[in-house]
């Protein structure tokens, strides 16, 4: 993983704990948070269907996603596998 994109799994997951977790959990538990830039864009059924709209959107290594209700996600070397 480049260090942008190490970068925007460490900094979109710190804004998750900090400013969505509580609300995201109440509303979207079980879902996946697509994240770009400590922000929230859309929420997910899956963690494939945000890979693939965070790929088409922003592009690898611009995007991170986190499943509400879970620690965050690394994708690295399996990031495929979930195409």
């Amino acid at each position: 993983m480049s260090d942008d994109a190490t970068s925007q799994v460490e900094s979109n997951h710190a804004a998750y704990v900090k400013k969505y977790k509580t609300q995201a959990e109440s509303h979207h538990n079980g879902e996946t948070a697509l994240m770009v830039d400590g922000e929230i864009k859309a929420y997910y059924t899956t963690a494939s269907e945000a890979y693939a709209a965070g790929d088409e959107q922003y592009g690898l290594g611009n995007f991170s996603i986190q499943q509400v209700g879970a620690d965050a996600i690394g994708l690295g070397a399996q990031a495929l596998a979930l195409m």
